[in-house]
């Protein structure tokens, strides 16, 4: 579930946000090891601390013992925009961070991507959007926000739309300053020794060994298209590489050779991807099921002409 604030000034609603937040935090605990900790921004999360201004609004959320998540908006002429987001995280507030060698409470900032949105609308956007700081991402969607609203109500302007359509992270190989690789996948990096995921109702921990093998082979055709083109393929696919290693994928996309200005060429869809393929089949199969039906009634014909003659 999402949170919703509204923040008024003389009992007049100037800033509104609905959102999900989640986060991710790396932390030391004993023998130095490191834990990795996953939250959602709890229901329950308060704005004090949230305040409107001509010059700079802040939508600020108050969670546990001493953390916060916080925006500052600015406005231009005509539009405003998100200027930074900052996060500070109590390593003493057990409920979150667990077994922290540490009690200070660290303050992240990063720059907000929420830019160029007209006055007296909102901004919305469905899409993930994985914001990283130093040892900390922060997973915003579902967020409808609008700030500096003049008239005392959220706007239902038809304008409030979202400003980047997917947000994908990027990889990229490169070679005398030219991009000779692109990629971007959905993939799940892990770099500590235990990763705990946390909810109202439960904490769960992994405990990671940390064990390499190698693993290859020769003979392999994956992700075929033309060169100069990249390839792409939205829904999971299974890669075989040995007896002790499957390679999954989804939401791949690819292109290793003729990649200009650093950006992919035209996509080739794998047949997955592609819901036109489900019309041969399914003719396929009614043909098919025609067929059948006709022996079978030609079957039963020769047995039923047989059956009148009777042997001299």
């Amino acid at each position: 579930h999402g949170i919703e604030v509204n923040v008024t000034e003389d009992k007049k609603l100037c800033l509104y946000a609905d959102l999900m937040l989640k986060f991710s935090v790396s932390y030391e605990i004993a023998d130095n090891k490191s834990r990795t900790v996953l939250f959602a921004l709890p229901e329950n999360a308060t704005s004090d601390g949230s305040k409107c201004d001509p010059k700079n609004s802040i939508l600020k959320l108050n969670f546990g013992a001493g953390n916060s998540w916080s925006v500052n908006f600015i406005p231009s002429v005509n539009s405003y925009q998100a200027d930074q987001i900052t996060f500070s995280y109590n390593l003493s507030d057990t409920n979150f961070f667990p077994d922290s060698s540490s009690n200070e409470t660290i303050t992240v900032s990063q720059n907000a991507s929420i830019k160029d949105v007209e006055m007296d609308t909102c901004y919305s956007c469905k899409s993930k959007e994985v914001i990283s700081a130093d040892q900390v991402n922060m997973t915003l969607w579902n967020v409808l926000i609008q700030a500096f609203v003049t008239n005392g109500s959220k706007s239902e302007n038809s304008k409030c739309r979202c400003r980047h359509a997917e947000c994908f992270s990027h990889s990229s190989t490169s070679d005398n300053n030219e991009t000779c690789l692109l990629l971007h996948t959905d993939f799940i990096l892990l770099n500590s020794s235990e990763l705990v995921l946390v909810s109202d109702e439960m904490t769960i921990t992994f405990t990671f060994v940390n064990v390499i093998f190698n693993e290859s082979s020769t003979n392999l055709s994956l992700w075929e298209t033309n060169v100069g083109s990249s390839y792409m393929c939205n829904k999971e696919q299974n890669a075989t590489i040995s007896e002790r290693l499957n390679l999954y994928t989804f939401n791949l996309r690819v292109q290793p050779f003729g990649v200009k200005k650093g950006v992919f060429s035209t996509a080739y869809e794998c047949s997955l991807d592609d819901p036109s393929i489900l019309i041969p089949i399914i003719v396929g199969a009614a043909l098919a099921g025609l067929i059948l039906i006709v022996v079978i009634a030609y079957l039963i014909g020769r047995r039923k002409t047989h059956a009148g003659y009777q042997t001299l």
